[in-house]
C-alpha cells in the first residue's frame, strides 16, 4: 500500500505532529494546517487527505470524495458538522482523558470536604483558627459522603473506581448501566435522575452534550439537590442552565460548585473572555478552572495512541474504532 495522506488541522492538533511521527509504524504523508492558514490551503489539504485529524469541522467539503476519516482529537465531537462531510466519511472520537478527569474530581472533592482553600488562606494570613490545637471547627472526610455520577462512559466509570476505592458510597445515573457496575452501590436509569439527585452530597456531571442533555440540570433539578450538595461539572457547560446555576449558588439552593467547563470560550474576536455572562468568578462557593481538568501530558499521549491506532486501521483496511458517525460505502 502507498502512504496514508493525513491532514492535521488547527493549532491544537498540529502541535502533536511529533507524537504522530513517533507512533506511526506505517507510511504516512502529513500536511499541517495551522489555524491562521488561508482557507484555500486548508481546503486543498482536506481534499487531498485520506484522513483529517481535527477538533472541529465546520467547513463545507461534501466534494472531498477521498476523505475517508475525520478523526476528532477529543471525546466531544459536537463541533463536527456532519452535513459538511461526504456521506462516505466516517467520524471517530478519541478518549484517554478519563484518568486525569478522575484525579481532578477526587482532588476537588477532597479540597471541598477538607476546606483546603479556606484553611490554607487563613493560615498563610497568620490564623490558627482551623487547628485542633486551638479547638478549631471540625471538617468532613470524603469517605462519609455520597457521590453521584451522571454519565457512565469512560470518564464516569474511572471516577467511580477511584472514589469507590476510598470507601465512598457511589451512585450512578445513565441511560444504560455499565457491564461492570462493581464500583457502584446503585445505578439509576436516566429517567430517574430526579430521585438520584436527592441522594447525593456531590453530583458529578460526566455525560455527553446532546440535544437531549442540553439544559439537563435546570432550576427545578437544582432545587431537588440537598442544600449542602456540590455540583461538579466535567461534561460541557450547556448541560447545566447557566442562570439557574448562578441563582442556585447565590440563593443557597445548593452549597457550591466545581466548574471546569463553560458557556463561553476564547476565539479570534475575544481571546480572553469571561467564561460566562454571569459573574461566577466573584462567588466564594465556586471552584473554577479553564477546562483544564484533563489537560495533561499523559492524557494527550494516550489519546494519540488511539488516534494512530485508527489511522493504522484505515491504512490496513481494518474496521475503525470509536465510531460516532459511520460513513456509507461508496456505490
Amino acid at each position: 500500500r502507498g502512504p496514508l495522506h493525513v491532514a492535521l488541522l488547527g493549532d491544537l492538533v498540529v502541535g502533536n505532529l511529533p507524537r504522530l511521527r513517533a507512533k506511526a509504524d506505517f507510511p504516512i504523508e502529513v500536511r499541517c494546517v495551522p489555524a491562521a492558514a488561508p482557507a484555500g490551503e486548508r481546503d486543498a489539504a482536506i481534499r487531498a487527505a485520506d484522513a483529517v485529524v481535527t477538533t472541529a469541522f465546520p467547513w463545507p467539503a461534501t466534494d472531498a470524495h477521498g476523505l475517508r476519516l475525520v478523526q476528532v482529537q477529543a471525546a466531544g465531537w459536537e463541533k463536527v458538522d456532519t452535513a459538511c462531510l461526504p456521506a462516505s466519511t466516517t467520524v471517530c472520537n478519541a478518549f484517554g482523558h478519563a484518568r486525569a478527569a478522575a484525579e481532578y474530581a477526587l482532588m476537588t472533592m477532597l479540597m471541598w470536604t477538607h476546606r483546603w482553600k479556606a484553611v490554607e488562606d487563613d493560615f498563610r494570613a497568620g490564623s490558627w483558627a482551623w487547628s485542633g490545637a486551638v479547638n478549631g471547627p471540625f471538617r468532613n472526610e470524603l469517605n462519609s459522603r455520597t457521590v453521584g455520577i451522571v454519565g457512565l462512559g469512560h470518564m464516569g466509570r474511572e471516577i467511580a473506581s477511584r472514589v469507590h476505592a476510598m470507601g465512598v458510597r457511589v451512585l450512578g445515573c445513565a441511560r444504560t448501566a455499565p457491564a461492570d457496575a462493581s464500583a457502584f452501590d446503585h445505578v439509576y436509569p436516566l429517567a430517574q435522575l430526579d430521585a438520584f439527585l436527592t441522594q447525593c452530597d456531590f453530583v458529578i456531571l460526566a455525560i455527553a452534550l446532546t440535544p437531549e442533555t442540553t439544559g439537563l440540570i435546570d432550576a427545578r433539578r437544582l432545587a431537588l439537590m440537598r442544600r449542602d450538595a456540590v455540583l461538579v461539572n466535567l461534561a460541557r457547560g450547556p448541560v447545566v442552565e447557566e442562570r439557574a446555576l448562578y441563582e442556585a449558588l447565590t440563593g443557597g439552593t445548593i452549597a457550591g460548585a466545581v466548574i471546569d467547563v463553560w458557556w463561553r470560550y476564547p476565539d479570534a474576536a475575544d481571546p480572553s473572555p469571561r467564561p460566562s455572562s454571569l459573574p461566577f468568578h466573584t462567588l466564594p462557593n465556586v471552584m473554577m478552572t479553564p477546562h483544564s481538568s484533563q489537560w495533561t501530558e499523559q492524557m494527550m499521549d494516550r489519546r494519540w495512541d488511539m488516534i494512530v491506532s485508527n489511522l493504522r486501521r484505515l491504512h490496513r483496511g481494518e474496521p475503525l474504532v470509536d465510531v460516532v458517525r459511520a460513513g456509507r460505502p461508496l456505490s
